[in-house]
């Protein structure tokens, strides 16, 4: 069996390849931006460079038998644009060009829990988010994951080509490995710094670690029957108390806790904010969790 992964150099790429190439006996075709960092040498995995946004033709060694391929590109900058570019545009080239296939092909495509909408959309509130949730995806990153999902779903169901077939993971915030995640950074700093600011006792974290994500990927793919055609929430809450007072306990340090009262972040919403801004407001007020009983 041969397994692609798009977009090897991302911090989820990266945790894929480190997995299955220290692991496994796959054959792997290693696919980025740019291919200066070759972190595995073996005669069963080769990199590719790629434009990903021009997606000028390569030949990506599609298997006889089964041929895996899993998504994981990713935007390189913040603007809007460039991510409509790679999360709709791209995935939409990619499920054309899969569909001309006559190989065996499974996609594994990586989006992620914002198309629900999450603490924006459900701000101060109680609420318990599964795979079948109303969809509110209402900025332009959850709008063109959704639409991508949506295509990879229509696609797959029209059977142009019968052979193809789609595991879809909803993931929440990653953290972990080298290139961490701006939440990561926040907790770390809050935690060295001894101080928790929140709006209520049962605020949330939303996150998954990248070696969880790694796992529920090798998961679909050990079980490729069950996981045909399916979507999954990938994600791993906790209750950010429990975070702050263990850390109390295990290093004898005591945290300050600051009540940010609600009334206040709801009126904050109402202006124009910085997108760091925003995501800090709902960091500190999401009481929003997502159920991940269909993975397990």
């Amino acid at each position: 069996m041969k397994i692609i992964i798009l977009g090897y150099t991302g911090l989820v790429g990266n945790g894929i390849l480190e997995y299955l190439a220290q692991r496994t006996s796959y054959d792997l075709v290693c696919v980025g931006r740019n291919i200066i960092n070759k972190p595995y040498r073996s005669m069963k995995i080769r990199y590719f460079k790629w434009d990903f946004v021009s997606f000028e033709k390569l030949n990506l060694f599609f298997d006889k038998n089964l041929s895996i391929v899993i998504n994981c590109v990713g935007k390189s900058t913040n603007v809007d644009n460039n991510s409509q570019k790679i999360n709709e545009i791209f995935v939409k080239y990619l499920i054309d060009h899969l569909n001309g296939l006559k190989s065996k092909v499974r996609l594994i495509h990586l989006s992620s829990v914002s198309v629900y909408g999450g603490a924006r959309e459900y701000l101060g509130l109680k609420k318990f988010i599964s795979e079948n949730s109303p969809i509110r995806a209402k900025s332009a990153y959850s709008r063109s994951k959704f639409n991508a999902d949506l295509y990879i779903q229509n696609n797959v169901n029209k059977r142009i080509n019968k052979k193809l077939s789609y595991s879809i993971l909803r993931i929440s915030n990653i953290i972990g490995d080298k290139k961490q995640s701006n939440l990561y950074k926040f907790v770390t700093f809050s935690l060295k710094n001894n101080f928790w600011i929140r709006c209520y006792e049962n605020t949330i974290f939303n996150f998954i670690d990248i070696k969880d994500v790694t796992k529920a990927i090798i998961l679909i793919i050990s079980k490729l029957k069950i996981s045909e055609n399916k979507l999954y929430i990938v994600s791993d809450d906790i209750d950010q108390k429990l975070i702050y007072e263990n850390y109390q306990k295990i290093h004898k340090k005591k945290i300050i806790n600051i009540k940010i009262p609600f009334k206040l972040v709801r009126f904050l919403t109402y202006f124009p904010m910085p997108k760091k801004l925003t995501n800090f407001i709902s960091l500190i007020s999401t009481r929003v969790s997502y159920n991940n009983n269909k993975i397990k």
